[in-house]
C-alpha cells in the first residue's frame, strides 16, 4: 500500500511539473525577463505553490530512505567557510557552503564548491571528523559555477585523513538514473553532514535560469539556502552534480559531475602549462 501511495505522489508530482524551469515561465509569467537568483524569489504564481506541496509530499515519502542511505557519504562532505578581511567599521563578510572531496593525494586534497560560495580572501574547509583547516582557492569559473579549494594534507592528523575520502562519481545517466528516480543533496553549511535532503531527478540537461548560458542537471527538493556546492547523490553514493541554486519552490539545479571534472582537468593542465613554459 505504501508503495502505491508513493508512486501516486511521485506521478501527481511529475505530471504537474513543466518539461524545463524556462516551460514554467512562459507558462506562468509571459512576458518577463526571467532571470531567478540562486533559490528563487517568494514571488510566486498559485500553480507554483500547489506544485511545491506535491513536491514537499513526494520527498517527505522518500527522506526515510535517504537517512538510511546518506551515511555512507559522510566521509566525503565538508563545510566551506569563505570570508572578508574586516573593513573600516571592522565587520567581517561571510559566506557559508558546501563540498565534496574529488580527489586527494599525498600532499593535497582537492574540494569541489560553487564558484558563487568563494566571494572573498579567505576560506576554511571543516571535514566530517571536525577538523577546520585553512584552504587555498585554487581555481574558480562563475561561468559554471565551479570552484576548487586546494588543503594541506600535512596539516591534517592521520586520523583525519583515514575518516576522509573522494567522492565517486559520475554523470546521472551514466549512473543509471531516470525520471523520477530518488536522488539527494547535502546541506554541509551547519556541519559537513548536517542535512541531506531527498530529491527527484527531472532532466539531465536544462538550460540554466540563472545563466542562459549553461546547461544543468534539473531535480526536485526542498533544499535552501548553505546547500550551495554540496554533493548531489544516488543512493548508492555516486556523485551526480553539485547543488548550483533553486527557485525557492522545489525546482532545483546542480552543475552535472562531468562538468566538474571537466572544469578540473582543465585547470591541471592550466597548470601544468604553467609549471613547463
Amino acid at each position: 500500500m505504501k508503495k502505491k501511495i508513493l508512486a501516486f505522489l511521485l506521478a501527481a508530482c511529475l505530471a504537474m511539473i513543466p518539461e524545463t524551469a524556462m516551460e514554467a515561465q512562459a507558462a506562468g509569467e509571459q512576458g518577463t525577463d526571467y532571470r531567478a537568483p540562486a533559490y528563487g524569489t517568494k514571488a510566486v504564481a498559485a500553480e507554483k505553490q500547489a506544485l511545491y506541496e506535491e513536491i514537499e509530499k513526494a520527498t517527505a515519502a522518500l527522506q526515510p530512505t535517504v537517512d538510511t542511505v546518506a551515511p555512507s557519504t559522510y566521509a566525503h562532505n565538508v563545510k566551506v567557510d569563505n570570508y572578508s578581511d574586516a573593513d573600516a567599521l571592522g565587520l567581517i563578510y561571510e559566506t557559508q557552503g558546501s563540498g565534496v572531496i574529488l580527489t586527494m593525494d599525498q600532499n593535497r586534497i582537492y574540494v569541489s564548491t560553487a564558484a558563487h560560495c568563494l566571494k572573498h580572501v579567505h576560506t576554511e574547509v571543516e571535514f566530517a571528523d571536525g577538523t577546520r583547516c585553512d584552504g587555498v582557492v585554487v581555481y574558480k569559473n562563475p561561468a559554471k559555477d565551479v570552484g576548487f579549494i586546494a588543503v594541506d594534507a600535512g596539516a591534517l592528523s592521520e586520523e583525519t585523513l583515514s575518516a576522509i575520502s573522494p567522492a565517486p562519481g559520475m554523470n546521472a545517466q551514466e549512473a543509471g538514473k531516470n525520471q523520477g528516480d530518488l536522488l539527494f543533496a547535502v546541506n554541509s553549511s551547519d556541519d559537513p553532514n548536517a542535512l541531506a535532503l531527498a530529491g527527484i531527478l527531472d532532466q539531465y540537461s536544462v538550460v540554466y535560469p540563472n545563466n542562459q548560458m549553461q546547461n544543468v542537471l534539473q531535480f526536485y527538493s526542498d533544499i535552501s539556502y548553505g546547500s550551495s556546492g554540496g554533493a548531489l547523490y544516488t543512493p548508492e553514493g555516486i556523485w551526480v552534480g553539485s547543488v548550483s541554486g533553486g527557485d525557492t519552490y522545489g525546482i532545483c539545479w546542480a552543475v552535472p559531475y562531468g562538468d566538474i571534472l571537466s572544469e578540473f582537468n582543465s585547470w591541471l593542465t592550466i597548470v601544468a602549462m604553467q609549471q613547463a613554459a
